[in-house]
């Protein structure tokens, strides 16, 4: 219940800044997930790399990207956690790093 709740404060808050999905970049998102995420997470597809047990590759993040998704990775990444440093990411950041992220995803 707790975590809908928070989860709930956080849609309201960012509707009520005025949170836009803005076209991200790929690669600078790639550049980002270097810079702050590959000490945690698989960012890549290069199977040599190592990451922390439960912090999920992004190549698994990607098989579940649609918009629904999308958005809510955007909400997340938005606001500190726990589990993860404040990055304090600027809203383009997240774009670009979902950018990189949905890249990864696997082409039918």
């Amino acid at each position: 219940m707790r975590k809908l709740l928070s989860a709930f404060a956080v849609l309201v808050a960012s509707a009520a800044s005025g949170w836009s999905a803005e076209p991200g970049n790929p690669q600078l998102g790639a550049a980002q997930a270097d810079t702050w995420c590959a000490s945690c997470h698989l960012i890549g597809t290069d199977d040599s790399q190592t990451a922390l047990a439960d912090a999920p590759p992004f190549t698994e993040i990607a098989k579940t990207m649609n918009e629904a998704r999308r958005q809510e990775l955007a909400l997340w990444l938005a606001q500190p956690h726990a589990a993860m440093p404040d990055l304090s990411l600027t809203q383009q950041e997240i774009a670009d790093l979902l950018a990189y992220i949905d890249s990864l995803a696997p082409k039918n």
